[in-house]
């Protein structure tokens, strides 16, 4: 799974983006904000959420990802990830 470790750095981000606002963020704002403010393609960007949303990191209403989606931090944080990883990565 190349892509899979190729956007890591791209879920980091836009999960850090998405955190920002308590009322989360829409599909095309995170699009944009990729365009604009990293090296990843605004294509990327659902793959992207689609994957933190399996990690339960995120949240999107509705379930399927379109322009309308708003997606919001998960209440809970996901469970699979060691804390101590966090360090590690940044």
């Amino acid at each position: 799974m190349a892509s899979a470790t190729a956007t890591a750095p791209l879920r980091r981000i836009l999960h850090d983006f998405i955190s920002e606002t308590p009322d989360g963020r829409t599909i095309p704002e995170l699009k944009r904000y990729a365009l604009l403010e990293t090296v990843y393609r605004p294509a990327q960007v659902i793959e992207a959420v689609r994957r933190l949303r399996e990690a339960g990191s995120v949240t999107t209403e509705p379930r399927a990802i379109n322009a309308k989606t708003r997606v919001s931090l998960a209440t809970t944080p996901p469970t699979t990830r060691p804390a101590a990883e966090q360090g590690a990565l940044w």
